[in-house]
């Protein structure tokens, strides 16, 4: 995956410094950025007034007021506070897996139904748009790798973009299974100033999925999730005796897929999206489901401004 390629030209990324991410909550910044904060400081955004007192830069002093009432006030301004933002990228085996269309569909129609990116390209590209849309507003960013623990990070300011690109380049050689609630219990442990974390992940961890979510909700951050799948795995179209394979444990199932168990296997998988998305919803979650069918930079210029997590 080379996010910096044709896809990433001088017209794209123009479009992309358009955008800025949407927060609805407040979080102390480190450095001067473009995003209001309710901090008093030193910005030209007018806030309020206070009485003067000794000691006071006397260039602040409204010397208008004092005109009229004979009363000394200062003016105060709100700070601009950069948003840490991290992206926490699911690398795990499933995010990779790729399937082999020849065998399933056929070779006349695999190259029909062939999509270009797996699940992890595809989020990958993603994370490389926010990123930049992030520096580009002066928001500061971290890029977690994990599986079935925290791996991998890099954290990157104004003009570091080369950095992050470079990082969601690499992967780590080995794909672990996935295990949300070790690896956000690291995360939430390991990054003390709160924000916005932004997962991009295909959430095939059922028995993790909600307590995990629940320690970033404790945790005070805002979180959103970007919910990735494949086409095939929301509508396999499979028939016949097959052999299948987990891609993260390696156990294998014979089965034969005949309509009545494809149909059970889709109300399975709909109720499971949906309780993901009702228990995010209950706690002011962000949640935005996605197939890898959809281009990314569509997802991203469209449905992400759509939704109001990009304006």
């Amino acid at each position: 995956m080379k996010p910096d390629d044709a896809l990433f030209n001088s017209e794209f990324l123009a479009k992309l410094e358009q955008l800025y991410l949407l927060s609805r909550r407040i979080f102390r910044g480190r450095s001067h950025g473009e995003r209001r904060s309710r901090e008093i400081g030193s910005s030209l955004e007018f806030a309020d007034y206070r009485n003067y007192t000794p000691g006071d830069d006397p260039r602040s002093i409204d010397w208008n007021i004092y005109g009229r009432l004979e009363r000394l006030f200062i003016k105060l301004y709100e700070d601009e506070e950069d948003l840490p933002v991290y992206l926490l990228l699911d690398v795990s085996a499933s995010m990779r897996w790729e399937p082999e269309t020849s065998r399933l569909y056929g070779e006349k129609t695999s190259q029909k139904k062939k999509h270009s990116l797996n699940k992890l390209d595809y989020t990958r590209r993603v994370a490389a748009c926010l990123a930049y849309i992030a520096l580009e507003n002066l928001d500061h960013v971290d890029i977690c790798y994990f599986d079935s623990r925290l791996g991998q990070s890099t954290g990157a300011g104004k003009g570091f973009f080369p950095k992050a690109l470079a990082f969601l380049r690499t992967l780590p050689a080995e794909a672990g299974a996935t295990n949300l609630l070790s690896a956000i219990d690291d995360f939430v442990r390991k990054r003390p100033r709160r924000g916005l974390a932004i997962l991009l992940s295909d959430f095939l961890d059922p028995q993790h999925c909600e307590a995990a979510l629940g320690l970033l909700h404790a945790g005070k951050f805002e979180v959103q999730l970007l919910h990735v799948l494949h086409p095939y795995e929301l509508s396999p179209g499979l028939h016949g005796d097959f052999q299948l394979e987990d891609a993260e444990t390696g156990k294998t199932l014979e089965a034969n897929l005949n309509e009545g168990l494809i149909q059970a296997y889709r109300q399975r998988l709909g109720a499971y999206l949906e309780s993901i998305e009702q228990f995010t919803r209950r706690r002011g979650m962000g949640y935005l489901r996605t197939d890898t069918s959809i281009p990314f930079e569509d997802f991203v210029l469209k449905t992400l401004r759509k939704q109001n997590i990009l304006r």
